[in-house]
């Protein structure tokens, strides 16, 4: 019976002095060793109309229906790019109609934000922003009467 216990006391001493070992190596392992973090998420993106298959992320300039004859914004200046972004520029509107051949492109202050960040289809872990917000900050088409508008935006 006492070579029982001596086997017992001799195995409990070992089971203590293997946690101990191991615990010293888990706190020696240097910080290189542990696992990276994970890579922060890929930037949502401004789909081009003219091109669905480019994103854009703070761009300088939009053409929001593909007809730059027409109206675009332009010097776009971002301060927040995330889920939503916000950023201001210039919306630039031809005053000609279509038929016009020398029309002039009048300038309107704007905010701009996007959002409604959705999965962007056949780029597998990607979204893009499906809604853009400008807001006039000083005068504005005549044929606008509201002083915000909101489009749906091209997957």
């Amino acid at each position: 019976m006492r070579l029982t216990r001596v086997r017992s006391f001799a195995a409990a001493g070992l089971v203590v002095a293997a946690s101990i070992a191991t615990a010293a190596v888990l706190v020696a392992v240097p910080a290189s060793a542990k696992p990276a973090a994970p890579a922060s998420p890929r930037p949502v993106v401004l789909i081009n109309p003219c091109n669905r298959s480019q994103g854009q992320v703070k761009p300088s300039s939009y053409d929001i229906g593909c007809m730059a004859s027409q109206q675009f914004i332009s010097g776009l200046s971002w301060t927040s790019w995330k889920s939503t972004a916000f950023g201001s520029g210039t919306l630039k509107v031809n005053n000609c109609t279509p038929s016009c051949a020398n029309g002039k492109f009048v300038k309107f202050p704007i905010l701009v934000v996007l959002w409604r960040a959705q999965p962007w289809p056949h780029h597998a872990g990607r979204q893009y922003f499906s809604r853009l917000t400008w807001i006039f900050t000083g005068k504005r088409p005549s044929v606008v009467k509201v002083a915000a508008q909101t489009f749906n935006l091209p997957s």
